[in-house]
């Protein structure tokens, strides 16, 4: 999808066909016999749509749908979500929030190798204090992303390692 603008149309539209794969995987395996698998994706989507579900609880409109569309616009990488939130107010600018995710995710996306798999298992903690989302990266790079400098509040820190590199943006 690269930089074009996403809206709620497409979203809805990627939705569906994300969606619908699941149900033609359960579907394939049901017809093969395979029970078990088909109730391992029906297990599998049912979580990830509880864990998609939970961000609303982070407060933050324009971080959940950076956070759900993620796959979407940056399809270098396959998405692992986990989230732990207690709903609570958050003192963060929403906008820069996104705007910091998105100019990291870009910059680690410059040194990806297109010829390899990449997954980033993201893990989003809030309490009523503080809040953490952490990306961490598996996959070779061909390079070290320059980290763009936070401000507003965002505390980032970073380890950066030959086949793994991982962020942890935080705040109150």
């Amino acid at each position: 999808m690269g930089s074009e603008k996403l809206t709620v149309g497409k979203a809805l539209k990627f939705a569906r066909h994300d969606f619908l794969n699941d149900l033609q995987l359960m579907l394939l395996n049901l017809d093969l016999g395979n029970s078990s698998e088909a109730k391992k994706t029906l297990m599998d989507t049912t979580e990830r749509m509880r864990q998609l579900s939970m961000l609303e609880k982070l407060r933050l409109p324009e971080t959940e749908v950076w956070l759900t569309t993620f796959e979407w616009r940056h399809t270098a990488f396959s998405k692992v979500l986990q989230s732990n939130i207690t709903a609570a107010e958050r003192s963060i600018d929403d906008a820069a929030l996104t705007d910091y995710l998105e100019r990291l995710i870009k910059s680690v996306e410059t040194v990806v190798d297109p010829w390899n798999e990449y997954n980033v298992h993201i893990t989003v903690n809030a309490s009523e204090m503080n809040w953490s989302i952490q990306l961490k990266i598996d996959g070779p790079l061909k390079g070290v992303p320059l980290i763009p400098m936070a401000a507003n509040g965002i505390e980032v820190t970073e380890e950066i390692q030959d086949e793994q590199c991982m962020f942890t943006i935080s705040g109150q």
